[in-house]
């Protein structure tokens, strides 16, 4: 998939400018995002003015050193971008090849800083400058993480897009593997969009091929999606169940933290607050990520609420208080906050609560939390409470053999 060279650059990663606007002057995020948007300036202008724009005496070059040595000595970034410019001085003519796997690098790091925007605007840098043909793999899995990206910020239609042109560019280079990634990615954003039934039907088919394939990763990764589709549709057991599975068939530190997440979410929908709320101190001790550290917080939030633990709900919302979530977290974190502000006798706070979850979730189109805020603002929604019995959920012998599995990895984290 051949790119002109000869664009202009016109006004690219507007979201590093607005990061830079956005951040307190001399501060450390103010810093970082300087940092990077001269980094990828100066990779846009050598792109398009070729090799003068890297010699040792380049204004352009000295600006970027200068950027990156303000950042703090234990910021990850700070190692990745030294290495994209003396990439860039190593090679006497522009090539491009050497330099996007740190640029993907980079983009990484961002990633688990949260600062998703920031993220997206590489990817989609690395998307423009790859080429099918010397960089596939590359460009599929940028695609891929723009994809993932994209759908955590609630851009739901940019992300099924990016979902679909991985899909193609793996299809024609015959990657199995990452065809069948891009699949569970399209089927995600479908279960986000509200249609259960669907995701489910796609899903399905996605851990049948992997499978048959023997794509494990892939496979452990399809059994995740569904074990949320199944928790979003109300079949608790098997949700468990699923995640337990793909949670075993799966070596990635970052895919096991998600997987026990969502087992400790269903955890706390059932009830099984103890075996929830192991798997979320195993997850803020050891998580790989701080997406997955934040929403494991956001969790012990509904977890404290659902079990009548004022000490705990209000601690849980102190580490939380000024932290900014991805739109689909901070969602669940409003929701939560009123389900334990109405148990606890304050429902006026708990409404205002709800009317700015059911805002921006209808802003970000995640029909699922419209139709649950809408619920609790209607004051029909059911509130689970050990003290009064509450609802009955199905308990198999499979889920308790999880819960004592979650009491051993939690007792050796402790």
């Amino acid at each position: 998939m051949k790119r002109s060279r000869t664009t202009t650059l016109g006004l690219k990663h507007l979201a590093f400018f607005e990061a830079v606007g956005e951040a307190k002057e001399n501060s450390p995020k103010a810093q970082s995002a300087t940092a990077g948007l001269l980094m990828l300036r100066l990779i846009d202008h050598w792109v398009l003015a070729g090799p003068v724009m890297v010699e040792p005496e380049s204004v352009s070059v000295k600006s970027v050193r200068g950027a990156i040595m303000q950042l703090e000595s234990t910021d990850p970034t700070r190692e990745v971008l030294l290495g994209l410019v003396n990439t860039m001085q190593t090679v006497r003519e522009v090539d491009i090849q050497p330099v996007l796997p740190r640029l993907f690098a980079y983009a990484g790091c961002l990633e688990k800083r949260v600062e998703l925007t920031l993220a997206s605007d590489v990817y989609e840098t690395i998307a423009r400058l790859a080429e099918e043909e010397y960089d596939g793999d590359l460009l599929i899995d940028s695609f891929l993480r723009l994809g993932y990206c994209k759908r955590m910020s609630g851009e739901l239609g940019d992300a099924e897009a990016s979902y679909a042109t991985a899909g193609k560019i793996a299809k024609r280079q015959k990657d199995t593997a990452r065809a069948l990634r891009s699949q569970i990615g399209s089927a995600t954003v479908v279960m986000m969009r509200g249609n259960l039934p669907k995701a489910e039907e796609l899903l399905a088919q996605v851990a049948m091929d992997s499978e048959r394939a023997e794509c494990v990763e892939v496979l452990s990764n399809a059994l995740h999606v569904r074990s949320v589709v199944a928790h979003r549709r109300g079949n608790f057991d098997s949700a468990v169940c699923l995640a337990y599975q793909a949670l075993q068939s799966t070596a990635l530190a970052n895919d096991r933290d998600r997987i026990l997440g969502d087992i400790a979410a269903t955890f706390i929908v059932m009830q099984r607050f103890a075996a929830a709320r192991d798997a979320l101190m195993i997850l803020d001790a050891t998580a790989a990520t701080e997406m997955v550290r934040l929403n494991a917080r956001v969790n012990m939030v509904a977890l404290a609420a659902r079990a009548d633990d004022r000490e705990l709900f209000e601690n849980s919302l102190a580490r939380l208080d000024g932290v900014p979530l991805p739109p689909e977290s901070q969602v669940n974190y409003l929701i939560e906050s009123a389900r334990g502000f109405r148990l606890f006798g304050e429902p006026e706070r708990a409404k205002r609560l709800l009317e700015d979850a059911h805002a921006l979730a209808v802003e970000h189109g995640f029909n699922r939390s419209i139709f649950e805020a809408e619920e609790m603002l209607a004051e029909r929604a059911v509130e689970v409470n050990t003290q009064s019995g509450g609802i009955r959920f199905e308990h198999s012998e499979a889920t308790a053999g999880v819960e004592q599995e979650l009491r051993k990895m939690a007792l050796a984290v402790a």
